[in-house]
């Protein structure tokens, strides 16, 4: 069984839907390549588009037979006439995947609120009941990721390592396998507010904020932090330090999710890579940390790239603390 180190699991939640035009509510929307990979809905009925294609009709019974939704090279978006009770999505996406030749090993154990495992690989949890959520740290990120209890059945890839936490359940289990050699290597970080390091990565930018100041927390149970950022309205560029020998590559940034959705085209020495997009605003607990998988193919058996990061139109200013270069490789 082979695993692809590139995907980055996204959930969406209903209370985000928004109403577009025709008067249908957009509930999931999407940018870059992927695949649905499984729904939950009280009630329907429910449409798909598919790379700004035509609107079909979206069948739970036929997902959840099938065990995987639409795939999508530019765009995927789930719509419906009034947002169901309990709707979440669970998508998949990547850049350029790439299979482990590595052997894994499957892992079984009763589910008791809380798990960790090292290395990368896939878990899922079975006889959850529906109404919960699981929390779950994918490959070090400091922002869990927010998992119904209903999605959870649905193996969910991570890397460099996961933590979940949850309410625990009587007979539920996870299971998975896992690739216990593979972990994530800092190769690069970058400031945007220290100039010495901008100057050492040459970064070039326009229509920059000042340095703002921010102390929040990234989750209601932590701790408050203090730092700096700074947000751009048109593109920034700058020099990546990376492994040769990794497998892929994420670029992980800490950023201000005050203001919303931001999305931005991404370049890799000037191809595009795809499109980068928060989905949560939080104006309470306002650090908060994603990825973003860089294509294989324009960083395999290379030691530096160019990224440019282009905010797109009709977005919030794109926001960074602090962008880190994360080259998965073999302990």
């Amino acid at each position: 069984m082979g695993l692809d180190l590139g995907a980055v699991p996204v959930v969406l939640h209903g209370d985000a839907a928004v109403r577009g035009p025709g008067g249908l509510w957009i509930l999931a929307d999407v940018e870059g390549r992927g695949q649905l990979r499984g729904l939950q809905a009280a009630e329907g009925p429910l449409w798909v588009s598919v790379d700004d294609g035509p609107r079909q009709r979206l069948s739970l019974d036929e997902l959840a037979r099938r065990g995987d939704g639409p795939s999508f090279r530019e765009s995927l978006s789930i719509l419906s006439e009034v947002p169901p009770e309990g709707f979440a999505a669970r998508v998949d996406l990547w850049c350029d995947p790439r299979l482990s030749p590595l052997p894994s090993e499957a892992f079984d154990a009763p589910w008791t609120g809380a798990l960790e495992l090292e290395g990368a690989g896939w878990w899922s949890l079975r006889g959850a009941a529906p109404g919960g959520v699981v929390r779950a740290w994918i490959g070090g990120l400091a922002t869990p990721l927010l998992i119904p209890t209903g999605l959870c059945a649905l193996p969910m890839p991570f890397a460099g390592g996961v933590r979940l936490q949850g309410s625990s359940a009587p007979g539920a289990r996870v299971v998975g396998r896992r690739f216990p050699g593979w972990r994530w290597r800092e190769t690069d970080r970058i400031d945007p507010c220290d100039d010495a390091c901008r100057d050492a990565h040459g970064w070039v930018g326009q229509n920059e904020t000042a340095i703002l100041p921010l102390e929040s927390r990234v989750d209601p149970e932590g701790p408050m932090e203090a730092g700096s950022h700074r947000g751009h309205l048109n593109g920034v560029s700058f020099d990546l330090a990376l492994d040769p020998s990794a497998a892929c590559v994420r670029l992980r940034r800490r950023y201000d999710r005050f203001h919303g959705v931001q999305r931005a085209r991404v370049l890799v020495d000037g191809r595009f890579a795809g499109v980068w997009r928060s989905y949560r605003e939080d104006r309470v607990c306002r650090w908060a940390e994603d990825d973003f998988p860089l294509p294989a193919e324009a960083t395999r058996g290379r030691v530096a790239v160019r990224v440019t990061i282009d905010p797109m139109p009709g977005t919030a200013l794109w926001d960074a603390a602090c962008y880190r270069a994360l080259c998965a490789v073999r302990s």
